[in-house]
């Protein structure tokens, strides 16, 4: 290159230098630099920002009727719906009721006290459905006009709507077979072990399903019928 075009340059640089020149183009560029560093921090606090969770449809809070009433399904799932419960599950069933709180304690113990039945020697294994489908048929054969074939028959579909235990009709329809077993079994029947063990297990699960209704929950009593086990 010609000498005197490096020297121009050298001089022309020097120049720069001696103004400031090089020093003001560095701070504008730092400048700039810091100018765009607000948008980086937007950025950033944009993503940061946490989002709104929101809960899924099924943790939504129930109702405590409809908490009872999905407790009381879960319970008739367990114990009914296979149509297999017997005397043998009875105390199991009180035992789920008082957990779950279906029952309270003041309930269970009324229970006690108004003369529930539980099996105090070793239990029938025959389910209370088959043994109604029994003594229907006896009935029919040898009695038809025997006023216990209703009975059974509404005894019959307490076991098979146990679902529903908390509905009022339910509820009546189980106090009122529960005081037809009663007079039953208090009018002294010929009956063998196994065959009262059977009645006694039948009476104490409709007890079990009356005072399962809202209204008998809400009251915390059995109707008159509840009395009539004392006898």
């Amino acid at each position: 290159m010609n000498p005197l075009l490096n020297a121009l340059n050298l001089n022309r640089s020097s120049v720069a230098d001696a103004y400031g020149l090089n020093s003001k183009k560095t701070d504008t560029s730092k400048t700039d630099t810091s100018k765009t560093e607000p948008s980086t921090d937007a950025n950033s606090s944009t993503k940061d920002t946490p989002k709104t969770e929101t809960k899924p449809s099924d943790e939504i809070a129930l109702s405590p009727r409809a908490l009872r009433a999905q407790k009381i399904q879960a319970m008739s799932k367990d114990f009914f719906a296979d149509g297999q419960f017997s005397v043998s599950d009875i105390p199991a069933l009180v035992s789920r009721l008082q957990k779950d709180g279906i029952l309270s304690d003041a309930q269970v113990e009324r229970l006690s006290q108004n003369g529930i039945n539980l099996p105090s020697q070793k239990p029938s294994k025959q389910s209370l459905q088959d043994f109604i489908d029994d003594e229907l048929k006896s009935l029919a054969e040898k009695s038809p006009n025997s006023p216990m074939i209703n009975t059974l028959v509404d005894a019959k579909n307490v076991l098979s709507n146990m679902d529903d235990a908390q509905s009022p009709v339910l509820a009546q329809k189980a106090t009122k077979v529960f005081g037809q077993l009663t007079d039953y079994l208090n009018s002294n029947p010929t009956l063998s072990d196994s065959q009262k063990q059977l009645w006694q297990g039948l009476k104490s699960t409709m007890q079990v399903a009356s005072s399962m209704g809202m209204q008998q929950s809400a009251s915390g009593q059995l109707s008159s019928y509840l009395a009539l086990a004392k006898r």
